[in-house]
């Protein structure tokens, strides 16, 4: 079984519409030449399918081809793809300031609601509230209902959140954290509160960390007056849940503070095929707050006091996924990085642009996915092998699941890389500060 824990992405998916967001700059009185629409038709078309590296390196190419209200437009994305939220923030206030009038609704809508990403991630709940207020009050025109019912759920979060602190993450030494495996193979670490010490599963694709409604108690988490709508992602199933915040925990001798967690119901988090039961899930914001992570095959993790410089560029943030650009074939391809799953597998854009190749090699076999709220069955190719390269080093997986169909409608990468794929290093090193995957 192929386990999965990522819950529905509590932040606005920002990427909407790509393909038309500039559609109200046609009325600007100055003509734009055949080669400028050209290069932006590039460009636009490289930020809808997420192709966040292959954007950065033609955006300055071309940043000297095309408007510069153009240009912030897609460095405002790629400041927030690369993990630069004051930067992305501040250059979204620039485009609004200076190019309100020449702007559509929908790119309006689009940049207020990467601005609430922003802040989202900053901690900074109320001026995240009032990004979506905004574009409820003045956009909603623009937007499809799906969209406008996503972005009236995240505002009850963000609502429900305005009064709590800023998540804080104290490390005053170089902190060392044991981890090992359960017995479905899933990363735990131990998380202490002042009375007891539990295991929690380590999840880079868990988009907010998560509790069950029973541990949520005996970790005294305080519950906030909110119950808004969750889906589970791969079993699609949708509930009612909450939130809960913990003043102060610890991972290691690191302090945290004012964390949040979803919380769940009991059976959202339980496995009856397999008897299994999950009670709390570190996930993206508090293993992003780290700014760095060195995760070793003997069981232990460090987080640095300092984040380490290094000059390489393969990671990127979707929203709160972490991605990462690595060679396969003569191809570099885009993955998510999930420490969530025991095993790889590659999405429905793989088997499209591998096609022959999968069809001619792999075999069909019904598997098991699992996630929060169940397990499905579906229908896949297994191929013999699958080969990345990381900094110039070779990684070959053997019997690798692709998909026939999207998971997800709104689905882009190639690929979601698994244990299978981290466990065949010593050393792998997760770098949000300067936003690079290593290992050794």
């Amino acid at each position: 079984m192929s386990c999965h824990l990522n819950m529905k992405n509590i932040a606005p998916v920002f990427v909407f519409v790509i393909y038309v967001l500039f559609t109200g700059c046609n009325q600007v009185s100055r003509r734009v030449d055949n080669s400028n629409n050209r290069f932006s038709s590039v460009l636009h078309g490289l930020l809808g399918q997420k192709e966040y590296f292959q954007l950065e390196t033609q955006l300055h190419l071309l940043k000297d081809s095309i408007e510069n209200k153009e240009r912030l437009f897609f460095q405002a994305f790629l400041d927030n793809a690369f993990n630069r939220k004051e930067r992305s923030i501040r250059v979204i206030d620039t485009l609004l300031t200076n190019y309100f009038s020449q702007l559509s609704d929908t790119t309006k809508a689009a940049l207020l609601l990467l601005k609430d990403d922003d802040y989202f991630k900053l901690y900074q709940y109320a001026k995240s509230a009032r990004n979506i207020d905004t574009v409820l009050e003045n956009y909603q025109a623009a937007l499809d209902s799906d969209k406008i019912s996503d972005i009236k759920n995240d505002l009850l979060i963000r609502n429900a959140l305005q009064s709590v602190p800023p998540q804080e993450v104290i490390i005053r030494e170089r902190a060392y954290i044991p981890w090992k495996k359960d017995r479905i193979g899933l990363v735990e670490i131990p998380v202490r509160t002042r009375e007891q010490t539990y295991d929690c599963i380590f999840d880079t694709r868990a988009n907010i960390s998560s509790i069950s409604q029973t541990y949520a108690a005996k970790l005294g988490l305080k519950m906030l007056d909110v119950s808004y709508e969750e889906g589970t992602g791969i079993t699609g199933i949708t509930f009612k849940t909450g939130l809960g915040i913990a003043d102060s925990l610890f991972i290691g001798d690191v302090l945290l503070k004012n964390v949040v967690f979803q919380v769940m119901p009991d059976s959202i988090l339980y496995f009856p095929p397999i008897k299994f039961r999950l009670n709390v899930i570190i996930g993206f914001p508090v293993i992003e707050a780290f700014r760095e992570i060195q995760i070793y095959k003997d069981g232990k993790m460090i987080i640095p006091v300092i984040p380490t410089k290094k000059d390489l560029h393969n990671f990127a943030l979707d929203g709160l996924d972490p991605v990462v650009s690595l060679k396969t074939g003569n191809d570099t391809l885009c993955f998510h990085l999930d420490m969530g799953a025991t095993s790889t597998d590659l999405y429905y854009a793989y088997f499209e642009k591998y096609k022959p190749q999968i069809q001619n090699k792999g075999k069909i076999k019904t598997i098991q996915i699992g996630g929060a709220g169940g397990i499905q069955k579906k229908e896949v190719y297994i191929i013999p092998d699958f080969a990345v390269y990381l900094e110039n080093k070779k990684i070959r997986i053997d019997s690798v699941a692709v998909h026939m169909e999207k998971i997800h409608p709104a689905e882009k990468y190639f690929g979601n890389l698994g244990q299978d794929f981290t466990s065949k290093f010593n050393e792998i090193i997760m770098n949000f500060n300067y936003m690079y995957l290593s290992a050794n």
